[in-house]
């Protein structure tokens, strides 16, 4: 199995049609359905039903595909890389963020580092931390914002944030039209709660209230923290996020932000794999974002 197999087998799978692929791929039909066949018997398996008009896909093409698409980005990186090796501080970095204040640090940072580095171009993708350590792990990104509780055991990096925990109570709510600038843990458990899908976030929220006894009732875990603020302006329940979340809901919206007390904290850390060598421009970045944080 080379790469040439896997664009063949991807284009088609995206055009769904044989016919239509050879046309993109500027082949004959013959030669690429050669291809494709000679691919699933070398993986002893079938990759897709061909139909009269359309290929669907087994669920080891599925898998090819996605696994597919992983080794095709990481080939056109490492080309890309070795290219703009020769020209210096140059080429593109690839930095994953987490949600929250992740855009706004990343933003930060790419401002003050195009200063010096112009001809640097930047590639963001937005995950939680497990998708952000995959990634990071399967050399699909160079860097990346992740937020604790993190995989300290897979990744190193150097911490460069720290924000609270606030509670979205909606406007209409109890809690929300109090004059308390600060909601209790207490309060808060007589609630139905709105936290993030991640399990270790979930985890993390839920030993806060060890302290009291109590177990929370999560009605919703939400992928997206923009997702959690819709579901609080219609009353679903209180969101628990980073304060970070807050800066980004229209003054229009329906909702309350207040402090938690005790107060919960966040930290933001940049991060790599603790088993690959960052490559030169990954390097010259986080030496960027150490300097900006070297007097803080």
């Amino acid at each position: 199995m080379d790469l040439r197999q896997i664009r063949y087998f991807i284009t088609v799978a995206d055009e769904g049609n044989i016919t239509k692929a050879a046309q993109k791929l500027h082949l004959s039909q013959p030669p690429l359905s050669r291809a494709l066949m000679d691919l699933e018997e070398e993986l002893g398996c079938e990759l897709m039903i061909r139909g009269k008009r359309r290929i669907t896909l087994t669920p080891e093409g599925l898998a090819l595909k996605r696994r597919g698409e992983q080794l095709l980005s990481l080939a056109d990186m490492t080309k890309s890389e070795l290219s703009e090796m020769k020209k210096g501080i140059s080429g593109t970095l690839y930095l994953g963020h987490v949600d929250s204040n992740g855009p706004s640090l990343a933003a930060a940072w790419i401002e003050s580092f195009k200063k010096d580095y112009p001809n640097v171009s930047y590639n963001l993708w937005c995950g939680t931390v497990d998708d952000l350590t995959d990634r990071l792990k399967a050399g699909l990104i160079d860097l990346a914002i992740t937020m604790s509780p993190s995989s300290s055991d897979l990744l190193d990096g150097i911490p460069v944030y720290s924000e609270n925990w606030v509670a979205i109570i909606p406007g209409a709510h109890t809690l929300g039209k109090s004059k308390k600038t600060y909601v209790t843990l207490p309060e808060l458990i007589e609630n139905d709660l709105i936290i993030s899908s991640r399990r270790s976030r979930e985890e993390e929220i839920r030993g806060w209230f060890q302290d009291i006894d109590k177990e929370p009732h999560f009605i919703v875990k939400a992928s997206h923290s923009s997702n959690a603020v819709r579901l609080v302006e219609h009353e679903i329940g209180i969101a628990l996020f980073p304060a970070s979340v807050a800066k980004s809901i229209p003054s229009e919206t329906d909702v309350i932000i207040k402090k938690i007390s005790p107060a919960k904290t966040v930290d933001y850390r940049l991060s790599w794999d603790n088993e690959k060598h960052p490559n030169a421009l990954a390097a010259k970045f986080i030496e960027h974002v150490k300097t900006l944080y070297k007097n803080t």
